[in-house]
């Protein structure tokens, strides 16, 4: 095409802008996109403002300026075959990069039409929008997608990540769930892992998760297998964004094994602790038995006996009755027995129980109760013998002092507890003894079977409880720390 013809076209464009009142409208200040018209060769011949913000350049300069003038380099090829395709008379949408006036990169989304009069091309209208930001935040989201993807790929635990119900899994999760390969779990629903819903956390957990944004806490779950068999899983439910929208993270391990280990185990140990309890019945009763046998054999081979004879065997009959009756102490409490109780009309109680005793060894009982009214749920003739007990050690430790005081009190704990202290000024308990503490059989006593502290700490137990006891040369401190009743009903 000949300069002359291209100089005509452009005058007849420039007089068609100038008389078409349509660029008057699209070039008003207020439009937030660049619009601007070429000529054949590619310069710009009218741009609005926002041209200039775009740019960096003014109106002025972009006037001695044609788009080539403004591409980065590796662009020059293809917007000049966009920009031809225009003069063809074709619409041409197409994306490109641009240095501005200060050499700053910016994204571009261009639309190019052609301006036709008469039948013929004259010229080349656009739109310019930067997308710059949305680009770079686009490249921000891929990057992150790709090293999330990554991190999935190659964690060691199974993660699923599920959007919608639907399902995508690394290779270990994959595996735990019985496929052999990702893809064989990957679009699955999640619920098609689950062997019972009704019952499941689950659900709950990826509801939450997705919707408010709350991860869970780490717990255990049933898992069904593409293969139809159960597993024990460990898991744990982490909100995310996957390809630009909510999603959940399920990290999950399998603990099936680890489950029959622990169970192994804990028989094991009721094993051991039976082997170790029959050991120390068969040993308290065997002694009291002994005695009772050779008087029997003394007077079953009609030598004289003495009267004294029956009390000796009495005693020791009546010896094998208080091990066997603190041994069906162990069992659980039936259920129909627990009652709602204030813990302060308890100890009161206890206390008047053990007074006398404690004054016969100088020792004296001083009370602190709170003033709230602290109820629990229990069996309170059980709870007496635990207080009971504690309170009768504490005596019996510091007739060894010359007497002293023991300290009873209560108090509440947060909204959930009622922590009771038994605390004494004897000459505390050895550490090697510490440790022993609550095994059956064992005692410091002349007299005692062990089983006292034993079955307290069981009866604590029952009631949701636990026994801390801790002691230095200074005295002994006996904290017992029960369920509120309202926290058990709340």
């Amino acid at each position: 095409m000949s300069s002359t013809m291209n100089k005509g076209k452009r005058e007849k464009l420039e007089e068609f802008i100038k008389k078409c009142s349509f660029f008057d409208q699209q070039f008003a200040k207020l439009k937030q996109e660049a619009y601007y018209a070429m000529d054949l060769e590619g310069n710009y011949i009218r741009v609005n403002n926002v041209c200039e913000e775009l740019t960096g350049y003014s109106k002025e300069e972009l006037y001695c300026l044609s788009y080539n003038d403004l591409l980065v380099k590796n662009s020059f090829e293809y917007v000049d075959e966009v920009f031809h395709n225009t003069l063809n008379g074709d619409l041409q949408h197409y994306e490109c990069t641009i240095y501005t006036k200060d050499q700053t990169q910016k994204e571009l989304e261009v639309t190019n039409s052609p301006i036709i009069v008469d039948n013929e091309v004259i010229g080349v209208y656009g739109i310019a929008k930067d997308i710059t930001k949305f680009n770079d935040q686009k490249l921000k989201l891929q990057e992150s997608e790709r090293l999330h993807r990554s991190l999935i790929e190659h964690s060691p635990d199974g993660v699923i990540i599920t959007q919608d119900g639907r399902v995508y899994a690394n290779n270990e999760a994959s595996f735990l769930l019985g496929g052999e390969k990702k893809e064989d779990v990957i679009n699955k629903n999640v619920q098609d892992f689950i062997p019972n819903i009704d019952e499941s956390h689950l659900i709950k957990c990826l509801k939450e998760a997705e919707e408010d944004g709350v991860a869970s806490d780490l717990y255990e779950e049933k898992f069904l297998q593409l293969t139809g068999k159960e597993i024990d899983v460990e898991i744990k439910a982490i909100p995310t964004i996957f390809q630009g929208n909510r999603a959940v993270n399920l990290i999950i391990r399998d603990i099936t094994e680890r489950k029959l280990a622990h169970e192994v185990m804990i028989n094991s140990e009721k094993l051991s602790v039976a082997g170790q309890l029959a050991a120390g019945i068969a040993h308290e009763i065997r002694n009291p038995i002994t005695a009772i046998k050779g008087f029997l054999q003394l007077m079953e081979s009609g030598k004289s006996y003495k009267q004294e004879f029956f009390s000796v065997i009495s005693a020791e009959i009546n010896r094998i009755e208080i091990i066997l009756s603190e041994l069906l102490a162990l069992a659980k409490p039936q259920l129909d027995k627990y009652s709602k109780k204030d813990i302060k009309s308890i100890l009161q109680h206890v206390v008047a129980l053990t007074k006398s005793q404690a004054i016969l060894h100088d020792v004296h009982i001083q009370t602190s109760f709170s003033k709230d009214s602290l109820e629990v749920l229990c069996d309170e003739n059980k709870l007496k013998q635990v207080f009971i007990n504690f309170i009768k050690n504490a005596i019996e430790a510091m007739s060894y002092t010359d007497g002293g005081m023991i300290f009873v009190k209560s108090e509440k704990v947060g909204d959930q507890s009622v922590i009771i202290k038994i605390i004494d000024q004897g000459p505390g308990i050895p550490e090697d003894i510490l440790k022993k503490i609550g095994e059956p059989f064992f005692t410091t006593k002349e007299n005692g079977t062990g089983l006292g502290v034993m079955v307290s700490y069981e009866i604590v137990k029952q009631h949701d409880g636990e026994v801390q006891i801790n002691s230095d040369s200074n005295g002994t401190t006996i904290s017992i720390t029960l369920p509120l009743s309202s926290s058990l009903t709340s």
